[in-house]
């Protein structure tokens, strides 16, 4: 198999740690009769600037909020702002594969102040980023292919050419494969992925191209050539 051109990196849990309870879930419990996932749809999705913003976007789907629903989204929102740190060894896996002469892409299902959070925690990853590709901007998630594709385009290569490193089966690594990409499982919570991990072994699902315990591991993996 000829060498990489491209790492493409999932950000969340992959490169950045935040808080334990996703802010989809956080808002929908501040609602009558929203459910998480459809908070996700909306706020994944929208290119927000401000927390009235998320507020106006809300009300599109559930109505008026109240003034405990709207305090509630502009607390989030701030402590969003700050949330990500980096994940041990995040930037050096990185910046190293970037040093070897390989593009580098960023690929995420994202809101708009945890990506604020994470250009805070990881600058020099920003900065050395030749395609960032968030859902909030281009209005679609994983598993869905249009951003891995889309990210591909940016970088200017085919999928044979990209390895795909995430930490999540159904998101990350399934639809890369199904791409034609390669893919490196960051199974940094195998609790969370035991599904997954069953399917495979069970041959109901193609394996990764690597499996990994950490972020640090992924540079000294054979496959970069």
């Amino acid at each position: 198999m000829n060498r990489p051109l491209a790492a493409i990196f999932d950000i969340g849990a992959t490169l950045v740690t935040g808080p334990p309870v996703a802010p989809n879930k956080v808002i929908a419990k501040l609602i009558d009769g929203a459910s998480a996932a459809d908070v996700a749809s909306i706020i994944m999705t929208t290119e927000l600037s401000c927390a009235d913003g998320v507020c106006r976007a809300i009300e599109s789907r559930y109505g008026v909020l109240t003034d405990t629903a709207r305090g509630g989204i502009s607390q989030l929102w701030k402590s969003q702002s700050s949330a990500a740190e980096e994940i041990d060894g995040a930037v050096q896996a990185v910046l190293k594969l970037k040093n070897r002469g390989l593009k580098i892409g960023l690929l995420s299902d994202i809101w708009a102040p945890y990506y604020d959070s994470v250009v805070k925690a990881l600058p020099q990853v920003i900065d050395v980023a030749d395609s960032i590709v968030l859902s909030c901007r281009t209005g679609a998630r994983k598993p869905d292919l249009t951003n891995f594709t889309r990210v591909l385009d940016e970088l200017g290569i085919e999928a044979a050419q990209a390895v795909m490193i995430g930490d999540t089966y159904t998101h990350d690594i399934k639809p890369a494969l199904d791409l034609g990409m390669q893919a490196i499982w960051v199974l940094a919570r195998p609790d969370r992925e035991s599904e997954s991990i069953i399917e495979i072994l069970n041959q109901d699902n193609p394996a990764p191209t690597a499996t990994v315990s950490h972020i640090a591991e992924v540079p000294a993996l054979g496959l970069w050539g």
